[in-house]
Order: structure tokens, then sequence, then C-alpha cells
């Protein structure tokens, strides 16, 4: 059975008491919710196994948690440790649990999605507990993966197990008699009621010379429509960007699903930069040849996506703001410093192509190449949002807890350095502003995250932007 990804079980260590989660008085539910112990006892109760199946179900992970204070509902995603009480095989398997301030519609939903038979789009082997079940000491809706009532093409993608994808990675091989062998569908990352990635990978073999080939693709299960439109922004890229020499590539979009709500993707060439930074070589190379892939793509890359104006950046800053007050009120006063410096004084820059949401693993290096992936968010706006989005990352160490923080920090002060050695000077003069309002934006994705330590690494994220807004306090 292909699983869940595993989450560290050292997850598990959820700050209580003054570190606990944040109180809501339109959610008092989440005292619950945020405790993994007393959720465990939930979803032992209320988690009911389909027919002639017997779990028992040994522990509950948080995993992320889309919460903001006086909303209309709270998204809270965890992994359960599963053991089959008949083989004695354990697996990991995710669940949602939905909470809504309004009384009533947890169960509402519940009832109306349960008339539409859950179960029907989700293969047999994935089909562990009920799709769907009702907490009502907490007014809590809860889906049980691969159910989700917004990825609607999500269950039926597993059920293929890949075969719709094996021609789409035929046609890439050239001529030749290839016959397709072995698949195989691994899942690799799933965001409830956002989206879900999947690595698709055949082996070939050429009956008339023996050759073999091993190819891969990259599957994203996207809400209706999503899929298309990001499908058709790659088409424009990669046309804009076909036989052009250029310091970076573009991954080639290679099919969209629209029976499913999927977008398939080429494998990038290469290396992700966050692998290269977690390694034991020296990443110097690689870091300024993704800098200078960056400063090709905003100075030279088409202009095509949605415009992203100085007011919506602003809205962002302030609902990260908002949701950190909540979080972390012991740094409320320099989260309202932070943002209030950070819209008084950031102005509309000349915008280019953007991507929107640049990270470590999103940049594919192999020798002097750097191909980008992962457009859902490319947009045109202010250029230099994208660096100071990685060098957040960076300097957080975002998903490189394993780094010391030197190699992170020297890694990030490299990739700027040579990103703005290739752009307009004056493009710098906006580096410590954005820079400031994306360690806020990294700092609300730790807490949802849920993160081991996250009030401490809020904390420190708030303070780097203090520091990198201190000569303007001076």
């Amino acid at each position: 059975m292909m699983e869940s990804p595993a989450v560290p079980r050292d997850s598990l260590a959820v700050e209580r008491g003054k570190a606990g989660f944040p109180v809501d008085p339109s959610f008092p539910q989440l005292e619950i919710a945020s405790d993994p112990a007393r959720m465990l006892e939930v979803c032992r109760a209320h988690l009911e196994p389909v027919a002639g199946k017997a779990y028992h179900i040994d522990a509950c992970v948080p995993v992320r948690f889309r919460c903001r204070q006086s909303t209309s509902r709270c998204v809270l995603q965890y992994s359960l440790r599963v053991i089959d009480r008949v083989t004695g095989g354990a697996f990991d398997r995710w669940v949602t649990g939905v909470v809504y301030s309004r009384s009533g519609e947890a169960e509402r939903l519940w009832r109306e999605l349960g008339a539409t038979d859950p179960k029907r789009s989700i293969p047999d082997q994935w089909l562990t507990f009920e799709p769907l079940a009702y907490v009502p000491e907490l007014e809590m809706l809860v889906q049980v993966f691969p159910y989700d009532r917004q990825l609607r093409g999500l269950g039926r993608v597993l059920a293929t197990d890949g075969r719709e994808l094996a021609p789409l990675l035929r046609a890439q091989v050239g001529a030749g008699d290839w016959r397709a062998g072995a698949g195989r569908l691994e899942l690799l990352r799933y965001r409830p009621e956002i989206g879900a990635a999947l690595r698709y990978t055949l082996e070939l073999r050429d009956t008339r010379s023996g050759r073999t080939q091993t190819r891969r693709c990259y599957v994203k299960v996207c809400r209706p429509g999503r899929g298309a439109a990001t499908f058709q922004l790659m088409e424009a890229l990669c046309a804009g960007h076909a036989g052009a020499r250029s310091a970076y590539d573009v991954v080639r979009p290679l099919a969209y699903l629209e029976e499913l709500d999927t977008l398939v993707v080429d494998e990038a060439p290469g290396t992700a930069l966050l692998v290269l930074l977690r390694g034991r070589d020296d990443p110097m190379p690689a870091v300024r040849a993704a800098a200078r892939a960056l400063a090709a793509f905003h100075l030279n890359g088409r202009a095509i996506g949605p415009h992203e104006p100085l007011a919506e950046q602003i809205h962002d800053v302030e609902r990260a703001a908002s949701l950190l007050e909540w979080a972390c009120p012991e740094v409320s006063d320099d989260v309202r410093a932070v943002a209030a410096t950070v819209v008084a004084d950031l102005t509309e820059a000349p915008p280019t192509p953007i991507h929107g949401d640049l990270k470590a693993d999103h940049l594919f290096i192999a020798g002097d190449r750097v191909t980008v992936i992962d457009f859902d968010r490319v947009a045109v706006g202010d250029p230099v949002r994208d660096p100071a989005r990685l060098y957040a990352y960076l300097t957080g160490r975002v998903g490189l807890d394993a780094v010391p923080a030197e190699r992170a920090e020297a890694a990030a002060a490299a990739f700027v350095d040579a990103y703005f050695a290739h752009v307009p000077a004056e493009w710098r003069e906006r580096f410590d502003l954005q820079y400031a309002g994306a360690l806020l934006e990294v700092a609300t994705g730790l807490f949802r995250s849920q993160e081991p330590g996250w009030r401490r690494l809020v904390s420190a994220a708030v303070a780097s932007a203090c520091r990198a807004l201190s000569s303007r306090w001076a």
C-alpha cells in the first residue's frame, strides 16, 4: 500500500501551558484539537474502520494548521500512525479536521457529503477508515485521506496508479519501439483542500536495441480549474523561452488532465538547491548560479500572470502580522513595528515577472544550468520579493534544521550578493523592507506547520525582521 509520507514522531512534542496553542473564543475546541494526546483519543473514538478492516491508532501528530483569529473556520491536518490488527503492519494516514465558527455547519456538511457516497472515488487499497466522520463534542468534520471534498480528482488519480501517465512519458523518449514496463506512483505532499503532489516513475525498454530508460514526471492534483490556469501560464513561459540562451530554464508542462483536475510536468534536470545546501560539498557555485538565473528571469522573462500591486502585498503583510499577534502575543509589539514600517516605507516598483513562491526546492541545478519549477503563483510585481523570500527561508533555516547556521547564512548572503550584482542597483534599496515582510510570512508558516518549538522559531524570525529594519529605526 502506498503510504502517506511519514511525519517524525518527535513532532509530538507540542508546547503546552504558556507556550500552548493560542486561544480564540470563536473556536473553544482548539484547546483539544491542538493537543495530540487528546486528539488521539478523539480519533480512536470516532474513526470507524471500513467493513472487514480492524485497526489500532497508535499516534496522532499535528502536521499543518490553517487557523486565523476571528475567521469562519480552521483546517487542522494530522498524521495518524495506524497498525493493522490482523497483519501487524503499520502505516501513516492523514486526516483533516475542519471546525467552523458557525454552529451546526460541520454537522450539516457531514450529512450533505455523506449522502454523496464518498467511498465511491477511493480505490480499495486506500480505504482504511470511513472517509467522513463527525465529532459532535468538537463540532468537527473529519476527512480521511484520500477523501477531500475540494480535490475531486485525488482518489481517481490514486486509482489509476499512474497508468494514464505512461503514454506521456513514452512520448518523451524519441524514436524506437519503446514499451512501458513497471510504473510507480509515489505520494510526496498533501495540503488539505489545496493540492497533492505525486511522482510517477516509469521503466521503458526499446525492443529493437534493448536500451532502457527511466523517466519521471510530477503530478499535481488541484482544485477544479486551478491546474488549468497554471498549465496555460507554464505553456506561455516555455513558448517565450523557446530557443533562448539564458541563465535559466523552465520546467516543461506535459499535460493538464481536465477530468482529473491534474497538472503533469516533466522532471527537472539536476538537483534541488535545498538538497545541495544539506550536502557536504561546497554549495556556493550552485547558489551563485541560482542567483544569476533569478536575475535573468526578472530581467528577461516573459511578463505573464496576474499583476500583483503593492496594495496586495501590503494586505499580505498585514494578514501575516495579525496572525502572529494572535499566535505569539509575546512578540506582538515587534510584529506591529515591523509591519508598520513595511507598510509605510514600501513603494510601488516597476513590475517584472516574479516567481511568487521562491524556495530552495524550486531551483534545480545541473552544472551551470538552473531550472525553475512550481509556477502556481507566478505573477507580475516587484522582483525584489523573490530574493527576499528565498533569503528569509535560508536565514530562517526552513528545511535546513540539520545545516549549521553559519553555512545557511553564508549561502543566503552569497545568493543576495550575486543577485544584486546582476540587476539595477536601485533594486537593493527595497530589499530590507521586502526581507522583513518575507520573514513575517515565514513565521506564519512555522506556526501553521506546528514545527516543534514553533514559538521560539517565530520569535527568532521576528527578531531577524527587526534587525533588518534597525537602520530605518535609528
